[in-house]
């Protein structure tokens, strides 16, 4: 009676340890957790360590963006300084001779009249031949075809001496700088007579 006693408390006493046993964790799982958790927080301090260097990458990307386009600034307005001092130097010159021509006229001599408009002509052709040597061109109107891109009409007239949309009369020059146009020329630009458009259109519908 005493060793059954003695068997069912080892069972019990069996039963109970295998029960903890069981609630108690694996030390190879323990062991694995903990390394992964040792990984993911490696993983973190070096995407967080990149985070800064991409961040503090960008600010720097940011300054040096902006002190360029303050750069670019600085060097558009000096290219358009330049280019006007330039301009202005080749300018003087033909100032100083229209004073000249001025301050020696005389309004009451006929022959200093001659003088001073065959003056203005030379000062005149002096200033186009300075234009042109820096890429500017008149352009061609008189006898030309009306290009809309060239020319601008001021006013059309019916004629039928002329083919239509030719350019009889120009009123004011215009003026390109190597292809880009600065001024259209303003021309009179021919179109065809009413009374031929209207025996274009009888002749149509025979």
């Amino acid at each position: 009676m005493a060793e059954r006693k003695v068997n069912g408390k080892t069972k019990e006493v069996r039963k109970q340890s295998e029960e903890k046993t069981k609630k108690q964790p694996n030390e190879s799982v323990v062991k694995e957790l903990e390394n992964k958790y040792k990984k993911l927080e490696e993983d973190y301090l070096a995407l967080k360590e990149r985070y800064n260097e991409l961040e503090s990458y960008s600010k720097k990307l940011k300054a040096e963006f902006e002190n360029y386009k303050q750069l670019v600034v600085k060097e558009k307005q000096q290219i358009i300084k330049n280019a006007t001092e330039y301009m202005i130097e080749k300018l003087i010159p033909i100032v100083d001779n229209f004073e000249r021509a001025l301050k020696n006229v005389n309004f009451d001599d006929l022959e200093s009249l001659k003088s001073l408009i065959k003056g203005v002509e030379m000062i005149y052709k002096s200033l186009l031949k300075l234009l042109e040597n820096e890429g500017v061109k008149i352009i061609e109107s008189n006898g030309k075809k009306f290009d809309p891109f060239e020319h601008e009409a001021v006013e059309k007239i019916e004629t039928d001496e002329v083919d239509e949309f030719t350019i009889i009369e120009e009123i004011e020059k215009g003026y390109k700088l190597h292809s880009k146009v600065l001024k259209p020329a303003k021309v009179k630009v021919a179109i065809k007579s009413t009374k031929r458009q209207n025996t274009d259109g009888e002749n149509a519908k025979n």
